[in-house]
């Protein structure tokens, strides 16, 4: 590196000059740095609100627009000792009578009660096979059991243990329960499947190992089918849950219990009241967003700028900045607009033929102008400027809630539509996207490659005045010791 004269011969402070005449030329590569800055903030800003809209589209606008949601039916048990139960959409709004003559069991099967091992001790879940029966050197017995058509082998192993023992019938013949009662010293064995023809049987193995184990000769219960008699119709199955008509019921004693299925209102309300509740929180934050105060004379802060401030001051100067950044933002305040055309007015919504056309129809409506879209439900107790009016909306849900379903699927149906186009891949923005941020992140990478040219741009600048400021010390120097040499001669002549 060649050496810098720093005002040795002029009595200048060159760093210093230097450093201030960079100050300016600095600024340019600031305010691209600056500019950047702002465009990676919009861009995180743009990514939150999309995460908010994406949950509301896959949640309550997704809800809105399917017809099932509205659709849910509750069932309730004369007695629910006998028989409980739960409706799905398509059972049968009404009473549906059940006569329970037989529940569905399986197969059950216990061994004999274990005495003591061959030393005689007492035998527990980690007593090991070879204390009950010999085995020769890596020998492996075996125990046979059948589960209704099916017979499978369980290799038992000199260190089994009692409770590795019923671990490996549990794995190896599956549907099956099995363990060891360490209180009556009797393994215990349940078939998980119901209904006829299932069945626990000891049928093949070693002999004297199946003996130790208290299980020769044994065979389970026979399981049988569930029995019930449906409005009329006698019905069985291998089961005590039976779906039949719309209805999932559960079998739990004998005897006879009604079933009464009607539409489930207070689901519906809460549906539409927990859409119009997400779609108001959306809304403010859009609200918000678009229509921040412009913040003139307010740009990030250099590294220098914020030395010269505290963290607090840094950070209130910021968040100024970033509330500002959607503001008037075309692409949400399109996105907002449809949103509140489709949900406020139902434009673009096929309403022919329906009863109900608008959402004020069943006393949903918008506020006043400040509120920009704001929905409330009149009479509705969770709202207190509207909780004194009519709730037309449960008045509605009540008397045909199917008629209510009708508009409100298809305001969620067009609303979903026209998000969904709005999050389609293009050139500029990615699939599930409502902001450009391919665009974006192009534009980002456009101010780096600037910043790179700017930066480099600098150090040349830099080095060019040194360059000057040492060649004018230079020039300086050599006059000082022009005027040295030529005042040592003129001194030495006056002598």
């Amino acid at each position: 590196m060649a050496v810098q004269f720093s005002g040795l011969a002029s009595g200048l402070d060159t760093d210093n000059i230097i450093k201030e005449l960079m100050k300016a030329e600095r600024m340019k590569v600031d305010k691209v740095k600056k500019q950047k800055t702002k465009l990676e903030w919009r861009k995180d800003i743009w990514k939150d609100m999309n995460k908010k809209l994406y949950s509301f589209f896959t949640k309550q606008v997704h809800i809105l627009r399917s017809k099932g949601t509205f659709m849910k039916k509750n069932a309730v048990s004369s007695n629910e000792s006998i028989i409980s139960a739960k409706a799905n959409a398509k059972a049968t709004k009404g009473t549906h009578t059940f006569t329970v003559t037989q529940l569905a069991k399986g197969s059950f099967l216990t061994g004999d009660k274990l005495d003591k091992d061959k030393d005689g001790k007492e035998i527990t879940n980690s007593t090991k096979a070879e204390q009950l029966v010999n085995f020769t050197k890596d020998e492996k017995k075996t125990i046979g059991i059948k589960l209704g058509d099916k017979t499978v082998n369980v290799e038992i192993t000199a260190k089994d243990t009692i409770n590795s023992i019923t671990n490996k019938i549990k794995e190896k013949v599956g549907d099956i329960n099995a363990s060891f009662d360490n209180n009556f010293k009797r393994i215990m064995m349940s078939s998980k499947e119901q209904g006829d023809g299932v069945k626990i049987e000891i049928v093949s193995g070693d002999a004297e190992l199946i003996k130790k184990l208290g299980l020769e000769g044994k065979v389970g219960s026979n399981g049988q089918n569930a029995k019930i008699t449906y409005n009329g119709t006698q019905l069985e199955s291998k089961s005590n849950e039976i779906t039949v008509n719309g209805l999932t019921v559960t079998l739990k004693s004998k005897g006879e219990a009604n079933i009464t299925v009607n539409q489930d209102t207070k689901a519906m309300y809460d549906n539409v009241k927990d859409f119009i509740t997400e779609y108001n929180k959306l809304l403010v934050e859009i609200n918000e967003k678009l229509g921040a105060d412009r913040v003139a004379g307010y740009e990030p802060l250099t590294q220098e700028e914020k030395k010269a401030m505290s963290q607090d001051d840094i950070k209130l100067w910021e968040q100024k900045i970033k509330g500002s950044l959607l503001r008037r933002d075309d692409i949400l305040t399109s996105l907002v607009h449809s949103m509140r055309g489709i949900v406020g007015s139902s434009i673009g919504v096929d309403t022919s033929g329906l009863d109900y056309r608008y959402l004020s129809d069943l006393g949903i409506v918008t506020g006043d102008h400040n509120e920009r879209g704001l929905l409330h439900i009149n009479g509705d107790g969770d709202d207190p400027l509207y909780a004194s009016k009519t709730n037309k909306l449960k008045e509605a849900i009540e008397k045909d809630p199917e008629k209510v379903a009708a508009l409100l699927n298809k305001i969620g149906e067009k609303l979903y539509s026209k998000m969904q186009k709005k999050m389609k891949s293009t050139e500029i923005s990615s699939a599930f996207t409502f902001f450009n941020d391919k665009q974006m992140d192009k534009q980002i990478d456009d101010y780096e490659d600037r910043i790179t040219v700017l930066e480099d741009k600098l150090a040349n600048i830099e080095k060019r005045y040194y360059r000057q400021f040492t060649a004018m010390e230079k020039a300086i120097q050599m006059m000082n010791n022009q005027s040295a040499s030529l005042a040592s001669m003129l001194g030495g002549g006056a002598q």
